[in-house]
């Protein structure tokens, strides 16, 4: 509140005013309403089932994915394991000259015995060695063993962990101009599932062939 007052009368020269303030003080009261009771709501038993359902499945789910990612790891890794113990078993027969793949006692010494670096990662490993004629002295092709012929043939198992030859042909080197080397590899997977893998190879007199 303003009020102007004119202190002509008390000595002052005429015209002087002074304004003079003055304040009330106002209070303010609020009222806060706060309710006493609240009502509470919650889910209901069928939509509390629906919801663990619905979480189940999808655990299950995600369980079922991640198992099938490390099955398809695994069967990578066994495919690579297979392919590189193939691959060495190959290269030893490389290094061979042509009567030495064609003479089942050193095949069995240097080979059949001998275990791969590579093959730890397969489970019940069987590996069957097949040393045949590819081709006669008179150019005629063989086709072991729908032809009739015989071969040097070792299998090596978890049964047979040294080898055991299961057909022997002692004149493969004299009767034929090239000879085959079929490499063939079986196991059993992660999952249960047998699954297999080969490799061969032709050999010509002083081992240069494909």
């Amino acid at each position: 509140m303003f009020r102007s007052l004119n202190q002509g009368g008390l000595g002052r020269k005429p015209g002087n005013r002074y304004v003079y303030c003055f304040y009330k003080q106002v209070r303010i009261s609020m009222q806060l309403n706060i309710a006493k009771f609240h009502t509470l709501k919650g889910f209901s038993f069928a939509e509390v089932c629906i919801a663990i359902v619905v979480c189940v499945i999808f655990g299950a789910a995600t369980f079922q994915t991640n198992q099938r990612l490390l099955v398809a790891l695994k069967n990578q890794k066994e495919t690579t394991a297979a392919s590189m113990m193939l691959q060495e078993r190959m290269e030893k027969f490389r290094g061979f000259s042509y009567s030495n793949i064609a003479d089942k006692t050193y095949v069995n010494t240097n080979v059949v015995q001998t275990k791969t670096t590579s093959e730890a990662a397969l489970g019940s490993l069987s590996e069957t060695i097949t040393v045949s004629g590819y081709m006669n002295t008179a150019g005629t092709l063989r086709n072991y063993p729908s032809d009739g012929t015989t071969a040097n043939q070792w299998v090596r198992s978890s049964t047979y962990p040294n080898g055991n030859q299961s057909d022997t042909n002692a004149s493969l080197a004299t009767d034929n101009d090239l000879l085959k080397v079929d490499i063939l590899l079986s196991w059993t997977s992660v999952n249960g599932r047998t699954r297999t893998r080969d490799l061969a190879s032709v050999f010509g007199k002083g081992n240069i062939g494909p």
